[in-house]
């Protein structure tokens, strides 16, 4: 029997921002390098989890030294696949990556207890024929569900208001714990002259679970359906922020 398609929000949020671009990651299997961001992103989170997970049982922060150590080589590993731009100084951008970590460590991680880190869940729908998966980034003794984004771009609370991604976890959450999460939040590690932590709280009601479900099902007729257009008004629809450009637009292959 053919496995019925598990969705996750990466999945979903692809399709949301271009169908084309879903069709070319998930239909066709075809994978792009990631860029620089992305990178150094991926290597901090390396660097908390290690922290947060051992955390569990510890109840103690890893010198941040140590949690540098496991950052560095998480860089050295993904530096090797990333498609770097001329003008990028891989060696200055790891450097910064150094400053985030230890603002991080000093401002953040002695507050949080964490319960759960990288902890997965898969929502099985009666009467479908598909079901959603996922993975907490974080969960503390006190029911705070918590994601980590590096950014050098400054959120605002509306945004966070619809982050499905936020959604997705509370709908994770409330699935495994079968009770509500008291608090859902979006540390943002901030890229400056001098690294900012801000830390954005949220909450979802049940009509907000509902429509995220809703949306889950809408997104799988359309993936069955074979619905795969380019989203063109899209403001990365373009050569430098869509490494799908060439296959799509580039070369008319839609």
């Amino acid at each position: 029997m053919k496995e019925k398609p598990h969705y996750s929000y990466s999945q979903i949020n692809m399709f949301l921002r271009c169908p084309r671009q879903y069709y070319f990651r998930y239909i066709e299997g075809k994978k792009i390098p990631p860029k620089s961001a992305l990178t150094l992103g991926k290597s901090i989170h390396g660097g908390i989890e290690k922290n947060y997970s051992q955390k569990i049982g510890s109840h103690q922060d890893l010198p941040v030294g140590d949690i540098c150590d496991v950052y560095s080589e998480n860089f050295e590993f993904l530096k090797k696949e990333t498609l770097w731009l001329p003008d990028e100084n891989p060696g200055k951008i790891k450097d910064e990556g150094y400053g985030l970590i230890k603002t991080y460590q000093k401002e953040i991680a002695p507050s949080i207890q964490p319960a759960t880190v990288e902890e997965k869940f898969t929502i099985e729908f009666p009467n479908v024929d598909y079901a959603f998966t996922g993975i907490m980034d974080l969960t503390t003794d006190n029911d705070f569900v918590i994601d980590h984004k590096t950014t050098s771009r400054t959120p605002n609370q509306k945004e966070i208001g619809k982050n499905l991604q936020l959604t997705a976890y509370a709908t994770g959450f409330r699935y495994l714990r079968k009770k509500q999460e008291k608090q859902l939040r979006l540390d943002y590690i901030m890229r400056k002259r001098e690294p900012e932590i801000m830390s954005i709280t949220t909450e979802r009601d049940e009509q907000d679970i509902r429509s995220f479900l809703k949306l889950i099902g809408y997104i799988h007729e359309a993936i069955q359906s074979g619905l795969f257009y380019p989203n063109i008004n899209n403001r990365l629809c373009n050569e430098k922020w869509c490494g799908y450009w060439n296959l799509c637009q580039g070369g008319k292959k839609w």
